[in-house]
């Protein structure tokens, strides 16, 4: 529905096309880059800049490297245009803050949000603001013309606000922080680590609870497995068989090789939850390796 638009590469670390020597500080700035020059080939056209603060299911959990976020922010502002986030996934405290954005103190104009808003128990989303923006509507024509059908759902609001009432109450945001110890996400980076050191675990990538697991042929080259072979299908088949779900996804690599897993669990999961569940997918990743 929207008009052909620029896109420009995602930071992607563990493939970077930049220097990577100095902890991936410069390759975030040469990201940034990217967008800068983007706008300026728009030729003032460019009224936005749309992504995620810690990329979702195509690409991978992948965590921007270090000033990236606070470049295109700086960007956006030094012409004037807006910069959405999009934080259907890694928002309501999925990466351990109420937004990924809060990691790197960037404020965006405008941030979309869903999945953890109703926890699946109701589709749910949402349209967050600015007051710039809001101020721009209002002391202009005052209308703004977003209705559909189910606007304003009264069971979907409803499961809304008691998922809500229950993060605060439970303190489910700090569970979900990876850098605070004792936390679930905490364990579960920690007992990651054990995956990392099997043949075909290319990397181990996330913040929060929000993770990935890519494959790899060969660690050395960093080779994927062939797009026909669907190697993280029959990861998530074995695991399923162990009664463990996961969500895997094709073509991080170049839209059509490259084999990744999600670990998306929910906050209110246990330690010993974490412990199983992570002894199940070292199986089925072991499995899946044998056939492979």
């Amino acid at each position: 529905m929207l008009r052909e638009f620029a896109a420009v590469s995602g930071p992607y670390c563990y493939r970077c096309a930049h220097d990577c020597t100095d902890g991936c500080a410069n390759c975030g700035q040469e990201y940034a880059a990217e967008v800068e020059r983007a706008i300026s080939l728009s030729g003032g056209k460019t009224c936005a800049v749309i992504l995620e603060p810690v990329s979702g299911a195509t690409l991978g959990a992948v965590v921007p490297p270090p000033g990236y976020l606070r470049k295109v922010s700086e960007i956006c502002k030094r012409h004037d245009i807006l910069l959405i986030a999009d934080e259907v996934m890694s928002g309501m405290g999925r990466t351990g803050k109420n937004f990924a954005v809060e990691h790197w103190g960037v404020t965006p104009d405008v941030m979309v949000t869903a999945k953890g808003l109703s926890s699946g128990y109701s589709p749910l989303g949402a349209v967050i603001m600015s007051r710039k923006i809001v101020e721009a509507i209002s002391s202009g024509t005052g209308a703004f013309i977003h209705g559909f059908t189910y606007s304003s759902h009264p069971i979907s609001l409803a499961a809304g606000r008691a998922v809500l009432r229950y993060i605060l109450e439970h303190r489910l945001v700090e569970a979900a922080d990876s850098d605070r110890p004792g936390s679930m996400a905490s364990q579960l980076r920690e007992k990651l680590a054990f995956i990392r050191e099997l043949p075909s675990v290319g990397d181990v990538r996330g913040i929060g609870l929000l993770w990935a697991v890519e494959f790899v042929a060969d660690r050395a080259t960093k080779a994927p497995y062939p797009a026909p072979m669907n190697f993280c299908g029959k990861v998530a088949e074995a695991a399923q068989q162990r009664g463990l779900l996961v969500y895997p996804v094709q073509g991080c690599v170049d839209g059509n090789s490259g084999d990744h897993i999600l670990i998306a669990p929910p906050a209110v999961i246990s330690e010993e939850q974490v412990s199983w569940a992570l002894e199940q997918l070292a199986a089925a990743i072991v499995e899946a390796s044998f056939g492979a």
